[in-house]
């Protein structure tokens, strides 16, 4: 599976790189047309001195500048793609032990963020229906261990008083998503209505770039990297090594079976959840590092991209979301180099639905009889 799922992205880079490579003769050809012609417009001596630098920064954009630019890409949608897939593994995670389709998990990747910001913001801040205001001013790390705190505490209540009744009664999993629409309504209302529709920034000091030759990243983002990586080791090591984690597997693959084994179903979607939740409020978090800023809606606007990368992953297998959400992020960022950036997320969908059309199960799903 690992094999297929590195196939995979080679041949998506292999096919971006190509794409760059056939575009970039035809933008430097343009570029230096339209240099030429403002240039004409000149007197005779201005003239030749911008022909001479226009030439110049022409050989530069077809040498060395648009390789780092494709690099620069790549290296933009690895970190995008491992920040994302913060948020959905915990998505694939409660898709596998309740079959639910979750779309108020989009919000509490916002929630995340903006929690983070209530903590370490040295604006006054109010709790809701409480009109008293005060400062709380922390640091950027106990802050973020706070909101990550809080978040997880949503997911236990939203799982205690509203997941596991509905699971008693026996609502239907198309009723369930319905509720989760719903509750994806509220939410994103809510969360505008106490932080507001402005966009927030966690930390206001200058994130320091390191030049690594080819490309150039951020310090934050290499925090953010290495948290990123960190987290998503100690979820494999979790599912993988620990009693718990083997008792969620089994719970994904059959929970009727798990349950006639002694495992308690209930608790370990509970688990799932305060888990999922939590993931999804990291993931907001280090998404807000990365983008300068975090908004009400981020999450709603990121729904998409988790549906995407989980279902190309493969439905309910968590590291299938993880190679999902690494060719979703390369895809976004790659496609910016020859499609306008208000349609890189019609790429990763467009590539979603070509993946599925030659194998409908994912990359790491497991081929189902239907029938």
């Amino acid at each position: 599976m690992i094999h297929r799922a590195l196939v995979v992205l080679v041949v998506a880079a292999a096919a971006f790189f190509l794409l760059t490579a056939m575009g970039s003769p035809a933008l430097a050809d343009t570029a230096i047309a339209s240099s030429h012609a403002s240039a004409a417009a000149g007197d005779a001596s201005a003239t030749a001195t911008q022909t001479i630098s226009i030439h110049a920064e022409a050989a530069d954009a077809t040498t060395a500048p648009g390789d780092n630019r494709v690099i620069q890409q790549l290296v933009n949608g690895l970190v995008f793609g491992l920040l994302l897939a913060l948020a959905s593994v915990g998505l694939s995670l409660i898709y596998g032990t309740t079959g639910l389709s979750n779309f108020a998990h989009g919000e509490q990747v916002s929630l995340g963020a903006l929690l983070c910001f209530f903590f370490t913001t040295q604006q006054p801040v109010s709790l809701p229906l409480i009109p008293v205001e005060f400062t709380i001013g922390w640091p950027l790390v106990p802050s973020a261990i706070a909101a990550v705190a809080v978040a997880a505490g949503t997911g236990w209540l939203q799982d205690r008083f509203l997941w596991s009744p509905l699971r008693r009664r026996r609502v239907s999993i198309v009723q369930q998503m319905i509720v989760s629409i719903g509750l994806s309504l509220a939410l994103v209302n809510f969360i505008q209505w106490w932080f507001g529709a402005e966009r927030q920034r966690l930390t206001t000091s200058i994130d320091t770039r390191l030049d690594l030759g080819m490309f150039s990243i951020g310090q934050s983002t290499l925090w953010s990297l290495l948290i990123s990586l960190l987290c998503l080791g100690g979820v494999a090591f979790f599912l993988m090594r620990t009693r718990t984690g083997r008792a969620t597997r089994a719970v994904s693959d059959n929970p009727s079976l798990a349950s006639a084994s002694g495992i308690r179903v209930d608790k370990v979607v509970r688990l799932v959840w305060v888990l999922a939740t939590g993931l999804a409020a990291v993931g907001g978090i280090l998404l807000a590092l990365y983008d300068n800023a975090a908004a009400f809606d981020v999450g709603a606007r990121l729904l998409l991209l988790m549906f995407a990368a989980v279902t190309l992953g493969g439905l309910g297998h968590p590291f299938g979301a993880l190679v999902g959400s690494l060719v979703i992020g390369v895809a976004v960022e790659m496609s910016t180099l020859w499609v306008g950036t208000d349609l890189k997320y019609a790429v990763a969908l467009g590539i979603l639905i070509l993946v599925l059309l030659v194998r409908p199960q994912g990359i790491l799903g497991r081929a189902e009889r239907v029938g």
